[in-house]
């Protein structure tokens, strides 16, 4: 079981990059984003199994690390990833602006994701990322209606 653990909670071992796990947990779900896009069933059906797997494991994976919201854990920033993506074109353009504005909403927690964040585990680890997704959603939409011209929307 800890095995199973392990993998799920770090996303396929990227949890165990170093230095930049977040990161790397990041864009191994932007790759699991892209493996999926090419159906929206497939797609929605991969994230609703993806953050089912993060409520399941994260306590345990916690444990397992013996750290709260241990570094290592990264399937919720492979989640967060997934929603930042939703509905946008696959266009390089808006792909990457997703991605970093993903990493600047987790890494800089404006509100309310630093309050998510402390909600009882796991919410509290998978909330924050959410909320950066949706933020990296709404914000690349916003920049593409303003400076792409609709290449994003």
């Amino acid at each position: 079981m800890k095995t199973v653990v392990r993998l799920v909670s770090t996303f396929f071992y990227s949890g165990f990059v170093p230095r930049i796990p977040g990161t790397a947990g990041s864009a191994a779900g932007l790759l699991f984003a892209l493996l999926t896009v090419y159906d929206t069933r497939v797609y929605l059906s991969s994230l609703a199994v993806l953050l089912v797997s993060a409520m399941l494991v994260i306590r345990r994976a916690e444990i397992l690390f013996g750290r709260k919201d241990s570094g290592k854990i990264v399937i919720d920033e492979a989640v967060g990833m997934m929603i930042a993506l939703l509905f946008l074109p696959v266009e390089p353009a808006c792909i990457a602006a997703a991605f970093i504005f993903f990493r600047l909403f987790d890494i800089l927690k404006p509100f309310p994701i630093s309050m998510a964040e402390r909600a009882p585990s796991p919410l509290g680890v998978v909330l924050d990322d959410i909320i950066a997704g949706i933020y990296a959603n709404i914000t690349v939409r916003v920049g593409a209606a303003l400076l792409l011209k609709a290449a994003c929307r």
